[in-house]
């Protein structure tokens, strides 16, 4: 809502300050009344909003549009939305259309998307020292990710990133994980997640960072965990690629970085493997803290 606001009344010369009163965001008031007056000034206007699921909905008034969108839109206004296949509170009276991005109608043309994509990637230096040292050509390369790949680009992310920073040095083309599950299997192996004896402070901390709903700090979160300020930060910088790493308010905070992560933390087989309880997880939340750092839950209040 913020985000959104400002690139409208920047973008547009909306006579209206800068930074935002904290009232302009607390519902979908004045957005709808920006996109009215950025709607006289342009033929079209198209916002994108990525992962609506992962929208905390307890930040919002019950009731409400997710993230406060508006019901209705002025002509020439597009919203182009996207999210998994969950239900949540979204009621619109104008046109629309949906899209199911993982049938089958839509894999070649993701295909073809994932394919360009590691195209324009391959093309770095560090991942055609690693092509040469592999004896791969760039289209072999390129056919093996994509199917590893199951057209999912944050698989993608993930790998190509870890070759260019040469953490891959030692893997040949057959070995890379296949699939964003095994990937993130292969990670928590390599982070010795599963070493005897188990690593429990490492798996406290991004256990504990996975239930958070909002940002946390290094030290707010080593108090709640009971930790060594300077052992978190370790922990946390283990994991950095996870991570989504903000400065809010002159604060350094944290918070993962997508579901499918999460997805992963509580998946059945990774928590047997780690041997922990997530019931010790949920019972380590003290009362105190429980709003400030996971929003306020009816069940648990």
């Amino acid at each position: 809502m913020k985000s959104i606001c400002a690139q409208l009344i920047e973008r547009y010369g909306l006579a209206y300050d800068l930074p935002l009163h904290p009232d302009n965001i607390q519902n979908g008031n004045f957005l709808r009344k920006l996109l009215t007056e950025a709607a006289e000034k342009t033929d079209r206007l198209v916002i994108a909003v990525d992962a609506l699921d992962e929208v905390d909905l307890k930040s919002q008034n019950s009731g409400a549009n997710v993230l406060y969108l508006p019901e209705t839109l002025p002509n020439g206004v597009y919203f182009i939305l996207t999210k998994r296949p969950e239900l949540f509170p979204f009621v619109v009276s104008a046109p629309q259309q949906e899209f199911n991005m993982m049938s089958p109608d839509h894999y070649q043309a993701n295909l073809a998307d994932i394919r360009g994509f590691i195209g324009d990637r391959s093309q770095r230096d560090s991942i055609q020292r690693w092509l040469a040292g592999q004896g791969v050509t760039e289209a072999e390369f390129t056919e093996v990710l994509a199917e590893n790949s199951e057209t999912n680009f944050m698989y993608l992310k993930y790998v190509l990133d870890d070759i260019e920073n040469g953490k891959y040095a030692d893997l040949d083309l057959g070995n890379l994980p296949k699939g964003l599950q095994q990937y993130y299997d292969q990670h928590w192996q390599r982070m010795g997640m599963v070493t005897k004896p188990l690593p429990r402070m490492k798996l406290k901390i991004i256990y504990l960072l996975s239930k958070t709903c909002k940002p946390v700090s290094c030290d707010l979160l080593a108090d709640f965990a009971e930790e060594d300020p300077l052992m978190v930060q370790e922990v946390l910088d283990d994991w950095e690629q996870f991570l989504r790493h903000q400065i809010i308010e002159d604060e350094e905070v944290y918070s993962i970085y997508h579901k499918s992560f999460q997805d992963f933390l509580f998946n059945k087989r990774t928590v047997q493997k780690a041997g922990i309880s997530l019931r010790d997880i949920e019972q380590a939340i003290a009362d105190n803290l429980w709003e400030e750092l996971y929003g306020e839950d009816e069940e648990n209040a």
